[in-house]
């Protein structure tokens, strides 16, 4: 329901209701008295510039034309939108869900509302049993193929297909990287100024950014602190693009794996102990 619309309600419901006393009604719907203030005045004016609201005095009614403009919203949008759902062969359950609340909500406020609505309406309670029933096949449905696809999943983890996740990159996921490269070479590719500028012209060769050894760290310490760098990171296991702030990891469900659990803390651990 627009916010119009509920106020046309309240007034058919509170004939003569003051200011305040409306303000009270939908100020729930606002974080601050202000803006709910502000919300109000606008629909007041445009209401009583259409006629659908009039004021006596400090007392505000909701006119015949305001009336009329209620029942039409109910019969020519909600009743038409539900009808024409239930009509279809693969109706839109959460559409119909949604509707049949606000259905609902505005029924138990106003009688005539609802009356002018089961005239109108062209499904009844049986269709949306026969509608419960669908959902509950579809629901077995989807479990169904939910064990299937899990299955396929773990197959294919089996046989260490491509995998992927997405992180921000920041200095932990760098520091991480950095880390397991461990020196192997590090093709990068971008067009990116910001990145282009900061990068030493010894390490181009033709369109790429190629290091290795210990400029892998430096490289990717640059790269990290270009904000939102764009670029193609490949390693030896990983390609890697960045972009918006994030990093969107590729390569092998064992390589992605090997990275996510590789703790560079464990390493430099056992460094110090040697």
């Amino acid at each position: 329901m627009t916010f119009n619309n509920s106020i046309l309600v309240i007034l058919k419901q509170n004939p003569g209701i003051d200011y305040n006393a409306l303000l009270s009604k939908i100020s729930s719907r606002y974080n601050t008295p202000a803006s709910a203030k502000s919300a109000l005045a606008r629909a007041l004016k445009d209401m009583s510039s259409f006629g659908l609201i009039k004021r006596e005095l400090s007392k505000i009614f909701i006119t015949s034309k305001g009336l009329s403009s209620i029942n039409l919203e109910v019969k020519d949008k909600l009743i038409f939108r539900l009808n024409e759902e239930f009509k279809k062969n693969s109706p839109n359950f959460d559409e119909i869900l949604k509707l049949l609340v606000v259905l609902n909500q505005r029924s138990s406020q106003d009688k005539e509302l609802f009356n002018n609505a089961r005239e109108n309406s062209s499904f009844t309670i049986n269709d949306i049993e026969e509608l419960r029933k669908k959902i509950s096949q579809q629901r077995k449905h989807l479990k169904k193929m939910n064990m299937v696809l899990e299955q396929q999943m773990h197959n294919l983890i089996a046989l260490d297909f491509n995998d992927s996740f997405e992180c921000a990159f920041d200095s932990v996921f760098s520091s991480k990287l950095s880390s397991f490269c461990n020196g192997q070479r590090v093709i990068v590719e971008t067009k990116d100024p910001a990145v282009l500028e900061k990068i030493p012209l010894h390490w181009v060769k033709q369109d790429s950014i190629i290091v290795e050894g210990e400029n892998v760290g430096l490289l990717i310490q640059l790269l990290g602190s270009v904000v939102f760098a764009k670029a193609m990171l490949y390693t030896p296991q990983l390609k890697i693009r960045l972009g918006t702030g994030k990093a969107f990891v590729f390569g092998s469900h064992s390589a992605l794996k090997s990275f996510i659990e590789f703790n560079p803390a464990v390493i430099v651990s056992q460094e110090k102990k040697e």
